[in-house]
């Protein structure tokens, strides 16, 4: 059997960097991965990309939302074709994972090598997720679907708000063990050994085609001034639950990576043919506007939405 594991977790809480140390410890391994975002562009699939690794990457939608749920049910029957160990799924960060259940009795029949779940890793991130919770009824659901939690940036959090989200966590998921981590650092191996199922009864999913957020991709094929960029991203940034991507600028190519007003911008070492960022707003539709003027002051004919 394929053993079958789903990643989830609130935007930028640390997925993509639990998924680079899963695809470190089980290189010796035939590993698939499923990659979705809910933007147009896959963000995360460039950046755990690797020889070897078999990696479907589904984009504009969450994987549990009937939006795209039929592309996740074929990549998951696909990739049951491939004789593979593991099967890592990286859900996107609003993703609902409540009806994951009935996503895997659909396939049963339909796969060739049967799948093994031994459940759900879900990453919290301890700075952002008593704001949130309450807020984003797809974060309860993730957290109370998992056998494991992963309380993450507790750098980022004093210790009072680390206990609280803890409480949180408990009274949502009793059963999950609680890892308090940075940069998701955590003997991996040793939480997939001991994983299971959560016990919670299976219900549908909030993702829904109204329910999802907006997202808007910007791109240019001309070098960026750094500063520009930045003083762009930072105003717009107040409107968004994340932005990530890649852009060329005259200080050399660069990964962008923003939850609500945090934002990194990192020298990035491979060759981009054009820069690409997905923006996915927390005000919904209204966030153009800002983006549109944002683009006017900062970057006037250089980025494109």
């Amino acid at each position: 059997m394929t053993q079958l594991i789903l990643l989830t977790g609130f935007l930028g809480a640390g997925k993509t960097t639990l998924m680079k140390s899963i695809l470190d410890a089980y290189k010796n391994n035939k590993i698939g991965v499923i990659v979705n975002e809910f933007g147009q562009l896959s963000i995360d699939g460039m950046l755990i990309k690797r020889d070897g690794i078999i990696m479907d990457e589904l984009s504009n939608g969450s994987i549990f939302c009937a939006c795209i749920k039929d592309n996740f049910l074929e990549s998951l029957i696909e990739m049951s074709k491939k004789d593979l160990d593991y099967v890592f799924i990286e859900a996107s960060g609003l993703a609902d994972p409540a009806n994951m259940g009935q996503i895997l009795k659909t396939i049963a029949s339909k796969t060739l090598k049967p799948y093994d779940y031994l459940g759900a890793i879900c990453i919290i991130d301890a700075e952002n997720f008593i704001d949130l919770e309450d807020l984003l009824p797809a974060l309860q659901h993730q957290v109370a679907y998992a056998g494991a939690l992963i309380l993450n940036k507790s750098d980022l959090a004093d210790s009072a708000e680390v206990v609280a989200v803890y409480d949180k966590l408990t009274s949502i998921n009793p059963s999950a063990a609680i890892h308090i981590t940075s940069y998701c650092t955590v003997d991996i191996k040793d939480i997939i050994a001991s994983l299971h199922p959560a016990g919670t009864e299976e219900q549908e999913s909030t993702n829904t085609p109204e329910s999802r957020p907006k997202a808007f991709t910007l791109s240019s094929d001309q070098v960026l001034p750094a500063s520009d960029l930045e003083n762009f991203l930072l105003e717009i940034s107040k409107g968004a639950y994340r932005i990530k991507g890649f852009a060329n600028t005259d200080g050399g190519p660069v990964e962008i990576s923003g939850v609500g007003t945090n934002l990194s911008i990192l020298p990035w070492r491979q060759e981009i043919k054009r820069s690409e960022i997905v923006v996915i707003s927390s005000v919904g539709i209204k966030l153009m506007s800002t983006i549109t003027a944002a683009l006017d002051q900062h970057l006037p004919g250089k980025l494109r939405l």
